[in-house]
């Protein structure tokens, strides 16, 4: 017979342009792309077999029988594997990795493969699919149907993956699945009218060079704005790098006063400064080490091993030190910088992207130059990990205590109030400040579990030792920001009471101004019902810097905490005292009750007796200190 091998000749044309495609153009190593690599590999051996094996058919009797074996054998197997490893390449691109079904995909998919590639590798003993005559000549026997039939098998999995996925693929992902059904269908009715065209190899390179260009979805990965690659880029791509141990470099970056910068220039304006940005960044690192993961922070990778990271990095640090003219406007962009050396800092993709997040947003990082995060801040993403860790084993072992710190009223001349501080001590870490845990148990979503033990705690104490016969009218609970986000807090709050038998009164709530700005309406709803049940509140650190009267005038406080940096700067500054004197009067004519915090000498309490404070809080009168210790002091 005579093959008319033109058609091969066209397929080898087009896997040529396929391969090409994905060995020398630069792809995010996607679960996608890798099975593409594996799919075109096979494909182009396929039709370099085919070409082969027409020739040594052809010229048989110049061709050893045992060579012709092995070469048809291969021909076969990457000819017959061919739809198992296109129908994966669909499941892949359709189904999400942690997606059990795909697991489960992959076997069904395996098992009509293994059963072909079994029939093939034993022909040269069963001569069931292939076998040569005595003079050497080629003949395809029974099993090649039973090949045909698999192969069928392997088109109708397409048509139902496709049924399958059809809300959820985009258009063209459905279109490739159509061109490989019409394919495959008239692939079969040419060869079996012509069984010398060689026309089917064509149509699977035609049907792979559609599916890859459909599926292999760059814009999946960019930024649209930036030009660059995205946060799913860059996991993607750290995940290889930790996969194949690989040692790099990971440079964070965060442009500070963003929207700033989006309101002064104008949305079009802004977006071309962060073009130019990207730009340039890119001329410096190559347009594939640059990703942008959130509207402020970029991340830059570098191969360890890169003899120019040391000058690339230099060119980065002189680039934010410039000015930059969008629009003949002159913009010097502020940007934090931290280095990571990787897997040094992070042994996972997701940790990585934590830690890079994590320290970007601390407050403590110097703009301009490029912070090694190895020797500054990892050890405080550490420190955080094991507070983290820590908080849970305190919340279940109940290692958490509530200490009070009494309120002198300057009226009473005595203890009248306190308030109830959580404190934790480990024997491994020793004591650890609340102002360093209670962020980490907000950010893990503990705060509930360690506001409800404390709440519980103060009820409890209140109850048994029916304080009020001690002359403490009530204690001061703090509310954190989270807890004042809930919408249901004030039943869970009333319904701690009343399982304890507690008069609502014996409890102010104290929130700070963050946590009202925060959740304004949701912490109105809740003050209305508390305060309807004779509960009343307080806010917290008045004078740190964030506060206004806009808090003041919204929410019904009863009291008004002064913060102790009001205090003590009233004490060395006589304008700062004007103004403390001015606030206590202002809130004093309002009817709002104060305490002033952070009292440690005598000098301060008498000023702020003259100035006609209510009540006196601090070190002068009592450190915070256990139940016990509180009861023998009143």
């Amino acid at each position: 017979m005579k093959f008319i091998y033109h058609y091969d000749v066209a397929a080898l044309l087009i896997s040529i342009v396929i391969l090409f495609n994905i060995f020398f153009k630069q792809r995010i190593p996607t679960r996608v792309s890798k099975s593409f690599k594996v799919l075109a590999v096979d494909l182009f051996l396929a039709i370099v077999f085919d070409l082969i094996t027409i020739f040594t058919i052809t010229y048989y009797t110049y061709i050893p029988v045992s060579l012709n074996y092995f070469l048809n054998i291969i021909c076969l197997l990457t000819y017959n594997i061919l739809p198992a490893l296109y129908i994966s390449s669909i499941v892949c691109a359709t189904t999400e990795e942690d997606d059990p079904i795909l697991r489960k995909s992959k076997i069904i998919i395996s098992i009509p493969a293994i059963i072909a590639i079994l029939m093939i590798i034993t022909t040269p003993l069963t001569k069931g699919v292939i076998y040569f005559d005595q003079e050497g000549k080629y003949h395809a026997n029974w099993m090649m149907d039973v090949l045909a039939v698999i192969g069928f098998v392997y088109l109708i999995m397409v048509i139902v993956q496709g049924i399958k996925k059809r809300k959820s693929i985009r258009l063209e992902q459905t279109v490739t699945i159509l061109v490989y059904t019409i394919c495959t269908i008239v692939a079969l009715i040419v060869v079996n009218i012509r069984t010398e065209a060689l026309i089917t190899l064509l149509f699977a390179s035609i049907s792979v060079l559609v599916t890859y260009l459909s599926l292999d979805n760059p814009s999946e990965y960019k930024d649209p704005i930036m030009d660059i690659y995205n946060k799913k880029a860059f996991l993607i791509t750290t995940a290889g790098n930790f996969t194949a141990d690989k040692r790099f470099l990971a440079l964070g970056l965060q442009l500070e006063g963003i929207s700033y910068l989006n309101e002064t220039l104008g949305y079009n304006t802004f977006n071309k400064l962060l073009a130019r940005l990207a730009k340039k960044l890119c001329g410096i690192c190559g347009r594939f080490n640059v990703f942008r993961i959130s509207g402020s922070k970029l991340v830059i990778l570098m191969n360890e091993d890169d003899p120019d990271k040391d000058d690339k990095l230099l060119e980065l640090q002189l680039l934010f030190s410039q000015t930059t003219k969008v629009f003949g406007i002159e913009i010097s962009p502020k940007v934090k910088m931290i280095l990571f050396h990787c897997p040094k800092s992070a042994d996972n993709a997701i940790k990585l992207n934590d830690l890079i997040f994590d320290t970007l947003n601390t407050s403590d990082i110097e703009t301009g130059v490029i912070i090694d995060g190895d020797k500054k801040l990892t050890e405080k993403s550490r420190r955080e990990h094991e507070l983290s860790e820590l908080l849970q084993t305190a919340i279940s072992q109940n290692q958490f205590e509530v200490y009070y710190q009494p309120i002198y009223s300057i009226k009473e001349k005595r203890f009248t109030t306190a308030e109830a501080l959580v404190r934790l001590t480990n024997m491994e870490m020793g004591f650890i400040s609340p102002d360093e845990f209670i962020p980490i148990a907000e950010k893990s979503g503990l705060i509930h579990m360690i506001g409800e033990f404390v709440f519980r705690s103060v009820c409890k104490f209140i109850i048994n030792n029916k304080i009020w016969e001690k002359g403490i009218e009530y204690i001061h609970v703090n509310l954190s920001v989270i807890q004042c986000m809930q919408e249901k807090l004030h039943e869970q709050l009333l319904s701690i009471m009343d399982f304890y038998g507690l008069d609502y009164k014996y409890i102010e709530l104290e929130v700070t101004e963050t946590a009202a700005v925060i959740s304004s309406d949701t912490l109105m709803i809740n003050m209305k019902q508390l305060m309807e049940k004779n509960m009343s509140f307080a806010l917290d650190d008045y004078g740190m810097g964030y506060s206004n009267t806009t808090s003041i005038l919204k929410y019904p406080f009863h009291t008004i905490k002064l913060d102790k940096s009001i205090v003590w700067a009233a004490v060395k500054d006589a304008k700062a005292r004007k103004l403390l004197q001015h606030t206590i009067a202002m809130f004093k004519d309002m009817g709002i009750e104060l305490v002033a915090e952070g009292v440690e000498t005598k000098e301060m309490a008498d000023m702020l007796t003259k100035m006609k404070c209510d009540y006196l809080q601090g070190y002068l009168y009592s450190k915070p200190i256990k139940a016990e210790e509180f009861l023998k002091l009143l």
